[in-house]
């Protein structure tokens, strides 16, 4: 978080013509969309007018009860919104949907004739994991039907570059997006920014709609990913260092910059081996039996998330307890898989969090 901000108060001094958009930037822009503007905009508006309205609107109090996630993405809109390169950035075609999927998106023109589209990530519902995991069997899931809708819908003859991106599912997001784009807009994407987000069935990935983006396409992934390495993916991920552990590298406010550049990592044991379980799971199985597994964990989690709903650590332990006290409804298989993947997680995450605080070396 702090390099982002140390980014934003040196590069905030001048404009995309003086210093083109960078990684850096596509991180900002993939983050705040996942910030709840609705029922600010006007159909366009500036970042600084944005900012003005969300914090007449969001006091002290209602930011504190944010995720702490969100509370950073909210301090960085704070940051941005009186810098020079990003205040008078227009904002526009802010889209949200809650209903039958988790789906968000907006654009930043920063240039006269050069935009950003950004795909929102999962949020915290249940849907929007359950989409993610639907995935694995099923193409396209209606939050990707959003997303090439979206792109064809809002890019106009005057956008004569176009940059696309998101984080997480977000990230997917603006592949599939870019995969499907109509020929006309397909041919003027520049770059698509993939930030941890997660791959695809071997259907769409050795089809001829991504060999048509292969070579626009950057992912980003910190050193102990899970996410960017489900499913087929892109084989030269660019790993990054974060200054956060396990699975909480996901956040990219805990990503290291240097100025516009990423500093670079080295991919960890944890990441290359639950990608290897994950991945000789997804081979054992059908669509069919995947989507049977999917829908009865789901119901495992939903089932444990109605007996703990709260966000404490000691609550968030009893509701993994739940899960896999819940997994006897599966069958040995199915079990040994769920306990396996947590086990890998979660006790790979306690001990690296010992090792912070104490003399213990990570296994």
């Amino acid at each position: 978080m702090d390099n982002l901000i140390k980014y934003i108060n040196i590069y905030g001094d001048y404009t995309f013509s003086e210093k083109p958009i960078n990684d850096i930037d596509n991180i900002l822009f993939s983050l705040l969309i996942y910030l709840d503007y609705e029922g600010l905009f006007k159909n366009k508006i500036t970042i600084e007018e944005i900012a003005k309205l969300y914090f007449k609107k969001n006091n002290e109090k209602s930011i504190d009860n944010l995720s702490s996630f969100h509370r950073k993405i909210t301090k960085l809109l704070k940051e941005i919104s009186t810098k020079i390169r990003f205040k008078d950035i227009q904002i526009y075609d802010y889209k949200k949907i809650k209903e039958n999927t988790q789906f968000g998106a907006m654009s930043f023109r920063f240039n006269k004739n050069e935009i950003y589209i950004s795909y929102e990530g999962t949020d915290r519902s249940l849907i929007g994991w359950k989409e993610d995991f639907e995935t694995s069997y099923k193409f396209p899931v209606k939050a990707q039907e959003e997303a090439i809708k979206y792109i064809n819908e809002v890019i106009k003859k005057k956008d004569k570059k176009i940059y696309i991106g998101g984080h997480s599912k977000g990230g997917n997001l603006a592949i599939c997006a870019s995969m499907y784009a109509k020929s006309d807009v397909k041919k003027r994407i520049n770059k698509i920014y993939n930030n941890d987000g997660p791959g695809f069935n071997i259907e769409q990935f050795s089809s001829k709609e991504w060999k048509s983006i292969e070579n626009k396409l950057i992912t980003f992934a910190p050193e102990n990913s899970i996410i960017a390495f489900l499913l087929n993916h892109q084989s030269n991920i660019k790993i990054i260092k974060s200054n956060s552990k396990s699975i909480m590298q996901h956040d990219p406010t805990t990503w290291q910059c240097f100025g516009e550049f990423f500093e670079k990592g080295n991919r960890t044991e944890t990441s290359i081996l639950l990608e290897n379980k994950i991945t000789k799971w997804v081979n054992n199985y059908d669509y069919t039996k995947r989507e049977k597994f999917v829908t009865t964990i789901f119901n495992l989690i939903e089932t444990s998330y109605s007996k703990v709903k709260s966000s404490s650590k000691s609550s968030q332990i009893s509701t993994f307890i739940s899960i896999i006290k819940e997994t006897k409804k599966l069958n040995k298989k199915e079990k040994e898989f769920i306990i396996d993947v947590i086990k890998t997680l979660f006790i790979n995450k306690i001990e690296t969090q010992t090792n912070n605080n104490g003399n213990n070396k990570v296994k």
